[in-house]
């Protein structure tokens, strides 16, 4: 069987590899064409474009990257009608992926989608598309699947990914160790985003909020789990320009969350790994005021980290935007660092919230899903 898989992200790319791996152990003589990353080609990709290629961050910054993107979209046609596949496997990045599946749609390929677009959040027109463009989705969240069920699509929930992933116990003592943390003092997790721009956007404020924090008489050893993604003499010279007592972890977010007794954080998939972990934090983020600005008007729900969506309600403090400044992030830190009942109370939420999302495995049920849909397609058309 062959393949043609997107993911447009370093994110989706985290879902494709694994996925691949499960899928190729299921699917005798499977080959994969596409785009990816690192993960993607170690399980067996061949790269049609980089994965670079397609990484566009924010709603307004997209659009002079449109010719590029559109240029690649063109080019999987092509591929398309040249060398059709069996299926196509698309990864969440909804905004091109959708073309795809539409284009696959239309020549009579099969559309399979992991990880669903937070359609429940903005952009609910998008579910008449996929109801026309997808064949089988498998999604993160329970409460997505009566969302596709209702308008037809066959949609499956098998369990989040991130739970049960978690550092080994040498894997946090090699950690510790490098940190050379000051005893007796909380360790606090300073995660601003993965991309170069949620860097250069969330950290230098982060930064002067912990100097802020340690004017009030809070002491604390303040550690940033630097993402491969990012560079770190950009970090350190952020934290250097700041006077900023934090470390620099490269790689060590995994074992920072088994070390960390508070967190910030700004919004995305952090927010949720954070919280499995059930650290107590705070949410942040800004991007351009013309992206936020229109997010705003296109938003279904009130919340921006997940575990808040999950919950209907807000567990952690989110600062926003207009509100992501040092004094409200040292104020609202303060708030929680100094309040021993209120860190509790969050841990309870969250471990709660944790329950909801499955057992440990869901690469392997959502590859069982996937397989048994193509095999069933296949059947289908041989019968018919």
């Amino acid at each position: 069987m062959n393949l043609l898989a997107v993911a447009g992200e370093l994110s989706g790319d985290a879902h494709g590899g694994p996925l691949l791996r499960e899928l190729s152990a299921r699917i005798p003589g499977l080959s994969v064409e596409g785009i990816g990353g690192p993960q993607m080609l170690e399980e067996g990709l061949s790269p049609l474009f980089p994965l670079e290629s397609l990484q566009v961050h924010g709603l307004v910054e997209v659009v002079r990257h449109l010719p590029r993107l559109y240029r690649i979209l063109w080019a999987l046609e092509a591929r398309m009608d040249g060398a059709p596949p069996d299926a196509v496997l698309l990864i969440d990045y909804p905004g091109f992926n959708l073309r795809v599946a539409r284009a696959a749609k239309a020549r009579g390929i099969p559309v399979c989608w992991y990880s669903s677009p937070q359609v429940w959040a903005w952009r609910r027109r998008r579910l008449l598309v996929i109801s026309q463009v997808v064949d089988k989705i498998v999604v993160l969240f329970p409460f997505e699947v009566p969302l596709y069920t209702r308008i037809g699509v066959d949609a499956e929930f098998a369990g989040h990914p991130l739970v049960g992933q978690e550092a080994t116990e040498e894997e946090v003592q090699t950690l510790r160790s490098s940190l050379d943390l000051e005893p007796g003092l909380p360790v606090v997790g300073v995660m601003p985003g993965s991309r170069p721009s949620e860097l250069a956007r969330n950290l230098p404020p982060l930064l002067e909020a912990i100097g802020l924090i340690g004017e009030s008489g809070y002491r604390a050893n303040y550690v940033l789990p630097l993402a491969p993604t990012l560079e770190r003499r950009s970090a350190e010279a952020m934290i250097a320009a700041a006077r900023a007592p934090v470390r620099i972890a490269p790689g060590g977010f995994l074992p920072l969350l088994k070390l960390a007794d508070l967190a910030m954080v700004a919004s995305g998939t952090a927010t949720l790994q954070v919280g499995l972990a059930g650290v107590p934090f705070l949410v942040v983020y800004r991007v351009s005021p013309l992206t936020y600005w229109f997010a705003k008007r296109v938003a279904y729900v009130q919340h921006i980290a997940m575990v808040n969506i999950l919950a209907e309600r807000e567990v952690v403090p989110e600062l926003v935007q207009g509100d992501f400044t040092p004094e409200r992030v040292r104020d609202t830190f303060l708030a929680i660092a100094r309040d021993e009942a209120r860190q509790a109370q969050m841990r309870r939420e969250l471990k709660a919230l944790a329950t909801s999302l499955g057992q440990p495995g869901a690469y392997e049920r959502g590859a069982v899903a996937i397989a048994e849909f193509l095999r069933e397609r296949a059947t289908r058309a041989m019968e018919g």
